[in-house]
């Protein structure tokens, strides 16, 4: 009988950094679907926020003593390029909360100690990267911002997640 139970294999324990790097996943790609949800629904009262900052952003900067210079042009970029519609913050809201499933998902399966998982989390990291382009353009400075803030994170993740493939089949 002893015989018997050793034939049977034991699951892999998980490293305890892949839990930690799950349960961070878990908990901001949650969160990011919770906040794409609210985006979604709340387009047009957003929409009309960010109108009115703008306005006062743009009346601001055109006032400023320095007119003309490149600080103030930048600044004037800036403001020009919160132009956002109920349909690009919706557009975004999607795109960003496809994201965050498939980073969930791929989450889910590493925590499971599935390679396959890191594929879904590396995909969901770049459609994260990719859409505020898609979505707002290339020459939009919201959308450079965005992306290099994902982009950072992500890359961090993978890079961590990646070092720990070994441990996952």
């Amino acid at each position: 009988m002893p015989d018997e139970l050793q034939d049977y294999e034991q699951p892999a324990a998980r490293p305890t950094f892949i839990t930690v790097l799950c349960i961070l996943t878990f908990i901001g790609s949650g969160w990011g679907l919770i906040n794409d949800g609210i985006r979604y629904f709340n387009a047009n009262s957003q929409a009309e926020t960010i109108s009115k900052v703008r306005e006062h952003a743009s009346s601001d900067v055109s006032k400023n003593k320095d007119a003309g210079k490149p600080g103030n042009e930048f600044a004037l970029r800036i403001v020009k390029d919160l132009n956002m519609s109920p349909d690009n913050i919706r557009k975004g809201a999607v795109a960003d909360g496809a994201a965050a499933v498939l980073c969930l998902a791929g989450a889910f399966m590493m925590w499971s100690l599935k390679k396959t998982g890191f594929y879904l989390y590396v995909a969901g990291t770049l459609i994260g990267i990719i859409s505020p382009f898609v979505i707002f353009g290339t020459n939009n400075f919201i959308a450079i911002i965005s992306s290099i803030l994902i982009g950072f994170i992500g890359l961090i993740f993978m890079i961590l997640y990646g070092v720990n493939l070994k441990y996952m089949k």
